[in-house]
């Protein structure tokens, strides 16, 4: 009677250990098999007026960066963060700096003056109810005097007001006019929107706050003073 009782312990263990691997599996090929949107290039000739600056350790964020880029013809930006691998090791770190507030993280991007633009869209995913560490590394060693921001997320879960908040004081600090939050959620982990739909919201939502834009756009291009540097003082492997 105990060695059938024991059977079926283990066979419950068994069924539940072999689950979870198959959950986790699936959880990390999709992390790291997401097709991403079309290449973005900017048409037009002249100097943008707006610069999309992003993170994306999925593809997700990329994605919604490269639509936001075409609506506005604009320059476009990727942040890399060595840290955050697409693999288990990678996935392990993002959780354990995201738990702990992290904004100080090595970040790698094409030299840029965030200044000399009038509108500059910040995009990243949300971990943790907060923006990526990597995106708040960017804000910290750049000065954006003279531009107006707005933040874009992409998440499954959701984002705390407060986080939210804190990272607007940080933005406003380092010399920018707050525009807007805008955001797209994905859904839950287990069922997402298709590349498209979120494109299809994103765009919604851009068309939705085409007026606010425009009233940036028509202003004069910033000039930056010569006087403050484009960036802080930043650490190797910084820009």
């Amino acid at each position: 009677m105990r060695t059938s009782r024991k059977k079926k312990l283990w066979l419950a263990l068994f069924i539940v250990a072999l689950g979870g691997a198959g959950w986790f599996a699936f959880m990390l090929h999709k992390d790291t098999t997401y097709v991403h949107s079309p290449p973005y290039d900017q048409s037009r000739g002249e100097p943008a007026d707006v610069l999309v600056v992003y993170y994306s350790r999925s593809g997700n964020t990329e994605g919604a960066a490269r639509e936001i880029a075409r609506f506005f013809d604009a320059d476009l930006i990727r942040i890399e963060a060595p840290r955050y691998t697409r693999d288990f090791v990678g996935w392990r770190h993002a959780a354990d700096d995201a738990r702990q507030d992290v904004t100080k993280v090595e970040i790698n991007h094409p030299p840029i003056d965030p200044r000399g633009y009038k509108l500059v869209v910040l995009g990243s995913p949300v971990w943790l109810f907060r923006p990526a560490p990597p995106l708040w590394a960017f804000v910290e060693k750049h000065r954006f005097d003279g531009a107006h921001v707005v933040l874009f997320n992409t998440f499954n879960s959701r984002f705390k007001d407060d986080e939210m908040a804190t990272f607007r004081r940080l933005v406003e600090e380092r010399g920018a006019s707050w525009l807007d939050h805008l955001y797209v959620r994905r859904g839950r982990i287990s069922w997402q929107k298709s590349p498209a739909e979120v494109h299809s919201e994103l765009q919604q939502l851009l068309i939705q706050h085409q007026p606010a834009f425009q009233a940036v756009l028509q202003t004069p291009r910033p000039r930056p003073s010569p006087s403050v540097s484009a960036t802080a003082e930043a650490e190797p492997g910084d820009r």
